[in-house]
């Protein structure tokens, strides 16, 4: 009940804040004008683009990196900059395509503004769909020579706006921003670069299991409990798996899920063939998820990785009530096979994932 008074009051509020916010921070002492021709950026004075990706989303984070390949494939002595937070980071850590990362943290966003704004970036790059105040304040205090926004045509700290289709895949908005940049039919596939080290600790750990071929990968976990498979749902899942003699089950999820996980591996009861190898971080993640040849999961960021890997999957989504999630942010990928719930969200409450039918999983 507290909760949900708390939710009331702060959905009152949010409206207030970001009003008072706007009238503080939406302004921008100049306008470069020589930067821009027709809405579009006159590329040939364009010299460095900063990334704004501070929400700390590792899928996000994946689907970003074709961006990055791409503007540096046009135009290879450009300077790209990331500003990201948290395990998101560790996908660009090894990017080639991405020069400097500048690490965000809540409540130093002055500190590292001022950074920022020493290194003079002619345009600056935000995905957001709302701006918080403490964002509208580090853009502006970037002071980038051009803004670059979502839906932010009546905005005055932004000087070119894009639209995101939400009948589309996500990869049309990124492809509209390249057009920004003067790219045209981009390549929109994924990378994503995990280094040396990473690469030889998995073929490690492989070849103490004698390098199986049929690894199946299982990660049960979303972002919430709705969105995660429940116990029941992963054994019966789990043993849709080894039902196939040749198959090894390899669980993924975070160190806080492991005594779940182990009594459903006790459960299960072969421990030869049901493994939860502890991982170092994403990028071991994404190296074990190069050698699998099929992924489960609900619809999390293990989805745009394993698209990235071109790994076969199943991904189950809840259904759609609106907002088109299934297809925004779907796996895009003629590998892919998405599972929909049909659990149906009553008021206050969210959806239960878990409501779909094991028999429709596909486990090549």
């Amino acid at each position: 009940m507290i909760r949900r008074l708390n939710r009331i009051v702060q959905d009152f509020l949010r409206p207030i804040r970001l009003g008072i916010g706007r009238k503080l921070w939406d302004r921008k002492n100049k306008k470069n004008t020589e930067l821009l021709k027709d809405k579009k950026l006159d590329m040939s004075r364009v010299k460095s683009i900063l990334f704004l990706r501070y929400d700390g989303k590792i899928g996000d984070m994946v689907i970003n990196t074709l961006v990055f390949r791409e503007i540096q494939k046009r135009y290879p002595d450009i300077k790209i900059g990331v500003v990201s937070r948290g395990t998101a980071t560790d996908i660009i850590k090894f990017n080639p395509h991405v020069n400097v990362i500048h690490e965000y943290k809540k409540g130093k966003e002055r500190e590292l503004a001022h950074i920022i704004s020493k290194e003079s970036y002619d345009v600056l790059v935000d995905f957001s769909e709302m701006l918080r105040v403490n964002q509208m304040k580090f853009i502006n205090l970037c002071k980038a020579k051009v803004n670059i926004g979502l839906d932010k045509s009546d905005w005055q700290l932004f000087d070119i706006s894009y639209e995101k289709n939400y009948r589309k895949h996500i990869t049309n908005m990124y492809e509209s921003i390249l057009n920004i940049f003067g790219i045209v039919n981009p390549n929109l596939d994924y990378d994503i670069y995990t280094g040396v080290v990473v690469k030889d600790e998995i073929k490690r750990r492989l070849h103490e299991l004698g390098n199986p071929e049929n690894i199946v990968i299982l990660n049960p976990y979303a972002a919430s409990k709705h969105r995660s498979f429940n116990r029941e749902k992963t054994l019966e899942i789990s043993r849709k798996i080894l039902k196939d003699s040749k198959n090894m089950l390899v669980f993924i999820g975070e160190s806080g899920k492991k005594s779940e996980i182990e009594e459903i591996i006790e459960i299960l009861g072969d421990r030869e063939r049901v493994k939860y190898p502890t991982l170092s971080g994403i990028l071991e993640v994404v190296e074990l998820i190069r050698y699998s040849k099929y992924i489960i999961t609900p619809d999390t960021s293990i989805v745009h990785i394993g698209v990235a890997e071109g790994i076969p999957m199943t991904a189950v989504y809840r259904l759609d009530t609106g907002d088109n999630n299934s297809v925004v942010w779907g796996p895009n990928s003629p590998l892919a096979k998405q599972v929909f719930s049909s659990d149906i969200p009553v008021a206050g409450e969210e959806a239960d994932i878990n409501k779909f039918d094991v028999k429709k999983l596909e486990v090549y």
